[in-house]
């Protein structure tokens, strides 16, 4: 069972660039990280991506999709679906990059 992520988490896309969390509404907390559902990602901003700009690539700046496979079927907070550290999306870079889980910012929870 994957581990639940919270805001204390170190999400990237492939190039490095770090997502920035923040978890709407700050209900749920584990290890004093507030809990991220589904959509907390959705349009999250990225910096520091590594990606070169060119004719034929571009930065990423921001998520613009998580897949439904991203959160919990059993566990949700506030209503909503809890994200796991296995999650999968997508950012706005040229081509796509796909979102890492270095760390879900909390180490006793599973869902």
């Amino acid at each position: 069972m994957p581990l639940i992520v919270t805001e204390n988490a170190v999400i990237t896309c492939i190039h490095s660039g770090e997502v920035t969390l923040s978890a709407k509404p700050h209900r749920v907390t584990i290890q004093g990280g507030a809990v991220l559902c589904d959509p907390d990602l959705l349009g999250a901003p990225i910096q520091g991506c590594k990606q070169p700009a060119s004719p034929g690539t571009k930065p990423c700046t921001q998520v613009v999709s998580v897949l439904p496979t991203s959160t919990s079927k059993k566990v949700s907070a506030a209503g909503k679906p809890v994200y796991v550290a296995t999650l999968d999306g997508l950012t706005d870079g040229v081509p796509p990059s796909k979102l890492i889980v270095v760390n879900p910012g909390q180490t006793v929870v599973q869902a």
